[in-house]
């Protein structure tokens, strides 16, 4: 076993030993590093970037979770801010600001997904929701995902990402997104 996984295994162990948590959950572990810490612990939960457009996961993490009873707790599913509709080609990033080094943010990415999201948007002004409110639905509704967790920058936000578990998206909804997603295209 890896070093740094026994440590994180010892650890995790040691605290249920004790009583502090009940059960043993990791991030950003790929399909093979949750098979290999299993052997030494029950994982309940994994929780990893999941989007509409960083959709890696779905290859071998979701169906191994799914086949093993654990929880997938999906981050960032508005990939840090591209998927809510807002970014324009030309989007100036503050200083410090590292998304401005991940090419999901390259001008013409962010062209690209722009044209995916005006392609949802009737579905968003059918539900009187914001393309971000139908972006996290669909991640919360996509098979293996148990939960998406959605960052905001203010209360409103917060509240609006909230509301978009109250969303229903029928499956003519869903098969217009993914007809959207099959045609999006991001360059590296």
């Amino acid at each position: 076993m890896e070093k740094d996984l026994e440590i994180s295994i010892d650890e995790k162990n040691e605290l249920i030993k004790e009583g502090k948590v009940r059960y043993a959950g990791v991030c950003n572990y790929d399909k093979d590093l949750v098979k290999e810490a299993d052997k030494y612990i029950q994982i309940v939960s994994d929780q990893v970037p999941y989007s509409m457009v960083r959709r890696k996961i779905e290859d071998e993490l979701i169906p191994y979770a799914s086949k093993n009873n654990k929880s997938i707790l999906a981050y960032s599913p508005l990939q840090r801010g591209l998927l809510t509709g807002k970014m324009k080609p030309g989007y100036k990033f503050a200083e410090g600001d590292n998304r401005s080094d991940l090419f999901y943010f390259s001008n013409e990415n962010i062209r690209r997904t722009n044209e995916f999201l005006n392609k949802i948007k009737p579905i968003a002004d059918d539900k009187n929701a914001t393309i971000a409110q139908v972006v996290i639905r669909w991640a919360i509704d996509q098979p293996g995902i148990t939960i998406a967790l959605a960052g905001a920058r203010n209360p409103k936000q917060a509240r609006e990402n909230a509301e978009a578990a109250d969303i229903k998206l029928s499956s003519e909804d869903m098969n217009c997104i993914k007809k959207g997603l099959n045609n999006l295209e991001l360059i590296k």
